[in-house]
């Protein structure tokens, strides 16, 4: 299904209704937010918040990073302008980020199985970016593919879990 796109002074609109992107990132928010408070607890609040914060950050740099000039690889939702629903985006995040940091520690992955695990995440990422593109959450433009997607989250993903190890070596002994 190809969606009509308009311009008005350089802002390009893709769609102007509340639908299939608007509820995906709802039902996203819905979903992980549920899960973090029904799963186990297994870092302390204040570290709880801090992955969330990393997870939303994430995303929010990078779609900031290539999604705006010079390089304007994609826009997010409805607009290439900055909505309401690209913010809630961003909101949406927090979860992947915290489950990522979830679900590691709770293996006790070392050595090669990190590898094995980020990789596992980014093919997850890339199925998750497949489904939210194709209902209308990214919009890709300026010859930007999404297998380009691949080594940004495999570089995110890489980096963020240096960060939780030295995180996790200063944290208090019980959780």
């Amino acid at each position: 299904m190809k969606m009509k796109c308009w311009t008005l002074a350089s802002t390009v609109n893709y769609d102007h209704a509340f639908n299939s992107n608007e509820w995906f990132i709802l039902i996203s928010i819905a979903i992980g937010y549920s899960l973090l408070f029904i799963l186990p607890k297994r870092f302390p609040t204040t570290y709880t918040f801090l992955f969330l914060f990393i997870g939303m950050n994430s995303g929010m740099v990078f779609d900031h990073t290539i999604s705006i000039p010079p390089f304007d690889f994609y826009d997010v939702n409805d607009s290439s302008k900055f909505e309401l629903f690209d913010f809630f985006s961003y909101i949406m995040y927090g979860p992947y980020g915290y489950f990522f940091f979830y679900i590691y520690d709770y293996l006790k992955l070392r050595r090669y199985r990190t590898m094995v695990y980020i990789i596992i995440w980014s093919i997850t990422a890339m199925i998750v970016e497949r489904v939210a593109s194709n209902l209308g959450v990214f919009h890709y433009k300026a010859g930007y593919k999404f297998i380009y997607s691949f080594p940004f989250y495999f570089y995110v993903q890489s980096v963020t879990l240096v960060l939780f190890t030295f995180i996790m070596k200063k944290a208090p002994p019980n959780k």
